[in-house]
């Protein structure tokens, strides 16, 4: 394409300047139908929709986990939290830091998205950073930590808002996810609530 230079009435215009501001124009009401046809307000039956209209977003969160528990605001904070609230579709730095005498990960379970059996996604997951691990209904979110030590993860929250359950159940850990009822048995658990 060549530069094309023309003065009209004193002012100096550039023809490849015009195309790119007519195609900008152009792909940005084409982009603007896509968008009014795509369906975010949960009209469409495998859509979980939105519920506050809020989504995204970037966060740094900072856990420990002790032999008794996990607490937001990383070590020393003196929190007593374990519940982390995020956005859904949020895009989270993760630094899990080992404060106890014995290997913790943390493992977190899947929720049903109460989706009609027909749509192709039946649960909603968190991904699982550098092929951690995954087990029938639940990622591995941050692989054993031995004590004293430190792991940061990235990823982006799922698009099903709710509560999603994180344990550690390292070997020696008492804690863990029950199939029957949906609950959890012992004291190293915590909540990523999704907003």
């Amino acid at each position: 394409m060549k530069w094309t230079e023309r003065v009209f009435e004193g002012r100096l215009y550039t023809t490849l300047a015009r195309r790119l501001l007519v195609g900008s124009m152009c792909g940005g009401l084409i982009l603007g139908a896509v968008n009014c046809g795509s369906s975010s307000s949960g009209n469409d039956a495998c859509s979980t929709g939105d519920q506050d209209g809020v989504a995204g977003g970037d966060y740094t969160e900072l856990l420990s986990v002790s032999d008794t528990g996990f607490t937001l605001g990383g070590v020393d904070s003196g929190s007593t939290d374990p519940n982390i609230a995020v956005q859904n579709l949020g895009n989270v730095t993760l630094t899990l830091t080992n404060t106890g005498t014995r290997p913790h990960d943390m493992v977190v379970e899947c929720i049903p998205t109460g989706l009609p059996s027909t749509c192709n996604n039946p649960t909603s997951c968190f991904p699982s950073p550098d092929d951690a691990g995954a087990m029938g209904g639940a990622v591995t979110l941050v692989p054993t930590l031995q004590p004293g030590a430190s792991a940061t993860v990235k990823f982006v929250t799922p698009v099903v808002e709710g509560e999603y359950i994180f344990i550690s159940d390292s070997p020696g850990d008492n804690t863990q996810y029950n199939s029957a009822d949906g609950g959890v048995t012992g004291n190293l658990v915590g909540e990523f609530v999704l907003m």
